[in-house]
């Protein structure tokens, strides 16, 4: 009988002991539990975040995107003062659906309208849940570039020479520009036939800027950032390219409004090129000969060694550049339009983003 109570007495002062380790054991499994479901959250937020900054990030990919596209970017920028450049924001926000649960809202600031150096901050916000489970916030600078980055102040330019004869008009009554008609780096040889159209009462002698050391010290290459914004290459990949032999004003008339670039030895003489509501810009890498019955609205520039434009009855209505020497001859009527060099300049640009200028945060 007393090895029975002995045992009941061990068994009841083991059970309080069993009962600690049990209730110990207990919390340590709730405390893993706790651990693991907060590990969980954490995991789960980090994703969340992840997936709000790639959306974010996509939000300035659909910017310029939608900027960059002809049709769309006039949703979104307008041109109300008839100056020929954009002046005014259209849109300021827009919200796009990514996928299920996830936008991106997008907010425009003007930083630089109405002239020559466009710029737009974006701000872009991804969310996740209507940003409840998740936001994130990028921003950056864009500008534009790859259209005419500077306007002529002449109706010809020439890096080198420029030669006029015959029953030409040259045109520019524009204030803005002193009435320039021709500017070169070399010397300008002209004959009694050409008809020159500059400001009213003033001497089209003073219309001509001729031996430009600025023009004439600069490289090929130069000559060409000067006018663009940016070198060689980067126009090649921005621009719709044409490889041209002979004849070709059919095949760039189809393409409408935008930057062209022709490769070969191109001739133009027929048909309408651009209009004043939507010129056009063509950069031939070739010869270059406009002849004919051409109409050609727009700016175009040159890397010809001699540019010839022999047009006959037909007509340019914007400005000539050439990277080497100009020749023109045999007729046909040379407006410069400025409101069409800016429309140029403004609407066949592209925007990119500008170097250093993307951050994170509000």
């Amino acid at each position: 009988m007393s090895n029975v109570a002995h045992r009941l007495a061990t068994g009841m002062a083991v059970l309080p002991v069993a009962l600690i380790l049990l209730a110990g054991a207990a919390m340590i499994l709730l405390f893993a539990q706790k651990n693991l479901l907060v590990d969980l959250q954490i995991t789960r937020n980090g994703y969340a975040s992840r997936i709000a900054y790639a959306a974010a990030d996509s939000g300035l990919a659909v910017a310029l995107s939608k900027l960059n596209d002809p049709a769309q970017r006039k949703t979104l920028l307008s041109e109300t003062k008839g100056a020929g450049t954009y002046d005014t924001l259209a849109t300021s926000e827009l919200t796009q659906a990514l996928g299920e649960s996830v936008d991106v809202r997008i907010k425009f600031k003007a930083l630089s309208l109405g002239g020559s150096d466009l710029r737009l901050q974006v701000q872009s916000t991804g969310c996740i849940n209507d940003c409840t489970k998740g936001r994130a916030i990028v921003s950056q600078t864009i500008a534009m570039r790859g259209g005419i980055h500077q306007i002529p102040v002449a109706l010809l330019s020439a890096r080198t020479s420029i030669a006029a004869s015959g029953p030409v008009t040259l045109s520019n009554q524009s204030p803005i520009v002193r009435g320039m008609l021709m500017h070169a780096g070399g010397g300008i040889n002209r004959d009694e036939a050409v008809q020159r159209l500059s400001l009213p009462g003033q001497n089209p002698d003073l219309a001509e800027a001729a031996q430009d050391s600025g023009y004439a010290q600069q490289s090929a290459d130069q000559f060409f950032a000067r006018w663009f914004g940016a070198d060689k290459d980067f126009i090649r990949s921005t621009a719709t390219r044409v490889t041209c032999a002979g004849e070709c004003a059919s095949s760039v008339a189809a393409l409408g409004s935008r930057v062209i670039l022709l490769d070969g030895n191109a001739r133009l003489s027929n048909g309408n090129l651009g209009s004043s509501a939507a010129p056009v810009i063509i950069i031939a890498t070739g010869s270059l000969q406009l002849a004919g019955t051409l109409r050609l609205t727009g700016i175009v520039y040159s890397m010809a060694p001699v540019t010839n434009i022999q047009l006959g009855s037909g007509s340019v209505e914007g400005a000539v550049i050439a990277e080497h020497a100009l020749n023109v001859s045999q007729g046909g009527r040379l407006v410069y339009n400025p409101v069409i060099l800016q429309r140029a300049q403004s609407h066949l640009g592209r925007f990119v983003p500008v170097p250093g200028s993307w951050s994170d945060g509000e």
